[in-house]
């Protein structure tokens, strides 16, 4: 496997680690607390739910690019997205969501791990960055979560 592909999979499976340790230390009064007080307006448990909603919306995203497609449809209102997709996960345990971030990002490494090098430089659409190469995209996955955790950490001070 190509240096770019071991990088980018040591990374998600470290961010995976990461994010699980992060959250399972948290009570839950550190988990009620609001993190974005802008629509959508989301908890700190709320922000794990966005990271469960959207790494399974990008895969998506990296099979379509892989398959020759043109990656996010021009109209993929992401503000929808993210005003939506979490809230439907609020009735879900802290042990289901990390059961299901888990599960998205194994599912995610298993896409990573049947790519070859050269798919990293397939290009398509991302909703959030435009036009670009999916190597960007899937490194967005663990860059994502760790902005999230700054402004999660900035909260609880």
């Amino acid at each position: 496997m190509a240096d770019r592909l071991a990088g980018i999979l040591t990374e998600l499976n470290k961010n995976e680690e990461e994010i699980i340790k992060f959250f399972n230390g948290l009570n839950s009064e550190q988990l009620g607390l609001t993190v974005y007080l802008e629509d959508p307006g989301w908890s700190v448990r709320q922000v794990l739910a966005h990271l469960i909603t959207i790494e399974g919306t990008m895969q998506w995203l990296f099979k379509n690019i892989l398959a020759g497609g043109p990656g996010s449809p021009e109209d993929f209102d992401v503000d929808r997205f993210n005003r939506s997709q979490p809230k439907k996960l609020d009735g879900l345990s802290m042990d289901e969501l990390f059961a299901r971030f888990k599960s998205v990002r194994r599912a995610t490494i298993e896409i990573v791990t049947g790519m070859e090098d050269m798919d990293l430089d397939r290009e398509g659409r991302h909703a959030f960055h435009g036009y670009g190469k999916l190597e960007r995209f899937i490194i967005w996955a663990y860059e994502h979560a760790r902005l999230h955790l700054d402004d999660i950490r900035k909260v609880l001070g």
